[in-house]
C-alpha cells in the first residue's frame, strides 16, 4: 500500500485534514478565549478533571507539562464517579467534547450534590445546557470534530485554567512558538512529503503488520505513550499498549521472558525526552535494549527540540500523522470509530431493560 497522497479513497473522514490543520486549531483556540473568563473560587486546593477519551487526555499532557509546577494537585479521574476526597475546596473541570458524555454528565450531578465549585468545557450537548442553567462558566471547544482530532483545543484550554487559577505564568506566547514550530515540522512529516523522506511514514511502515507497544517515563512522556495508543486505537483501528518506566521495571519487564520467536512480530516505540532525569534515561535506555535482545523491532523516538511545551506537543503531532499513516497502510478509514457507537448502542439497550 502506497503512502503517497491523495488518501481521499481511505480517508472518507478526512482526518488527514485536520491533522494537518493542527497549527491552525492551537491559533484559533487561543483566539477563541481571548477574553474569556473562568467562575472560580478563591485559592482553592486542588483541581480535579473528570473526562474520558480524547477529552481527558488533555489533562493528562498538562499534567505532564507542569508536574513540577503546580502548586496544588491536579487529579485525573475517568469514572462516573468521585473519589470521596473531592469534596468542598477545589474545583471540578469537567470536560466532555459532545457534552453528552455519560460519565461526565455523571461527575457534573455529583459534584453539584457535593457543592463543588465546577467550570465546564465542551462544545455544547447536555452538558453546555447544564452549565448555561446552572451559571456554570463554559469555554467553548470547536465544533464539527471527533473528540481526538480536537485535542490540540482542550489542551489549551486547560492550560488556560491553569493560568486562571494562578498555578502556571500565561502559555499563549508558548502555545504560538508550538504552533510555529508544529508547521514548520509538517515540512517533514506532512502528507505531501514522500515516504522516503518521512520519518512519521517510515515509523508507520515499521510498525505495520506488527503488534505495538509504547513505552514512556512517568513523568513526561507516559501520557506521550498513552496518547499514541489511543491513536492507533481508534485511528488505525488496531490494538495497542502503553506503560512507563520506573513501574514497568518492576513487573511488565519479567513478561519479556517468555521463550520463543513471539517477538519477532512486536514493535516497540520508546518515547524519550531531553529532561528525562539521568536515572530515567538509563531505565528507557535498558528497557528498549532488553526488548530488542528479546527479538523484538525498537524504535526509540526523542521528542522535538525546544522549550517544554513545544517538545510535547510536537511530539504528539508526530504521533497523530503516524496513526494516520498507519491506517492508510491498513486500508481503513481513520475517522469512524464503530465498536464505540455499538458499544453505547448495546449499554442503553441493556439499561432500557433494566
Amino acid at each position: 500500500m502506497t503512502l503517497e497522497p491523495p488518501f481521499d479513497a481511505i480517508d472518507r473522514g478526512g482526518m488527514a485534514a485536520r491533522i494537518e490543520a493542527i497549527p491552525d486549531q492551537i491559533e484559533q483556540q487561543l483566539e477563541r478565549l481571548h477574553g474569556f473568563r473562568w467562575q472560580l473560587p478563591a485559592a482553592p486546593e486542588w483541581l480535579a478533571v473528570g473526562a474520558m477519551g480524547g477529552s481527558a487526555i488533555a489533562a493528562e499532557l498538562s499534567a505532564a507539562l507542569y508536574d513540577d509546577r503546580l502548586p496544588r494537585p491536579l487529579l485525573r479521574v475517568r469514572d462516573s464517579a468521585w473519589p470521596a476526597y473531592v469534596r468542598l475546596g477545589g474545583v471540578a473541570l469537567l470536560s466532555s467534547y459532545s457534552g453528552g458524555t455519560e460519565e461526565t454528565l455523571a461527575l457534573y450531578r455529583e459534584a453539584g450534590e457535593r457543592r463543588v465549585q465546577r467550570v465546564v468545557m465542551t462544545t455544547g450537548g447536555t452538558l453546555g445546557e447544564w452549565a448555561a442553567r446552572d451559571r456554570v462558566s463554559a469555554a467553548p471547544l470547536p465544533p464539527g470534530s471527533p473528540p481526538r482530532a480536537a485535542l490540540y483545543a482542550g489542551w489549551v484550554t486547560t492550560t488556560h485554567l491553569l493560568e486562571a487559577l494562578g498555578w502556571v505564568d500565561g502559555p499563549a506566547r508558548e502555545w504560538k512558538d508550538a504552533a510555529a514550530a508544529i508547521r514548520t515540522r509538517q515540512g517533514e512529516i506532512g502528507v505531501a512529503v514522500p515516504e522516503h523522506d518521512n520519518p512519521a511514514k517510515q515509523l508507520a511502515r515499521a510498525l505495520f503488520g506488527r503488534r505495538v507497544l509504547v513505552y514512556g517515563a512517568e513523568r513526561r512522556t507516559g501520557a506521550l505513550a498513552t496518547r499514541m495508543r489511543h491513536q492507533l486505537n481508534e485511528n488505525a483501528k488496531l490494538l495497542g499498549h502503553s506503560a512507563a518506566v520506573p513501574e514497568l521495571n518492576h513487573n511488565e519487564i519479567v513478561g519479556w521472558e517468555a521463550p520463543g520467536d513471539e517477538w519477532k512480530d512486536t514493535a516497540v516505540v520508546v518515547w524519550e525526552d531531553a529532561e528525562d532525569a539521568p536515572d530515567v534515561a538509563a531505565r528507557l535506555a535498558l528497557t528498549a535494549e532488553f526488548a530488542a535482545d528479546r527479538g523484538a523491532s525498537v524504535h526509540r523516538l526523542a521528542t522535538p527540540a525546544g522549550a517544554r511545551l513545544t517538545r510535547l506537543a510536537g511530539a504528539v503531532a508526530f504521533i497523530d500523522y503516524v496513526s494516520l499513516y498507519l491506517a492508510v497502510l491498513r486500508g481503513v478509514d481513520p475517522t469512524p470509530i464503530a465498536s464505540i457507537d455499538e458499544f453505547k448502542r448495546r449499554l442503553a439497550a441493556r439499561a432500557a431493560r433494566a
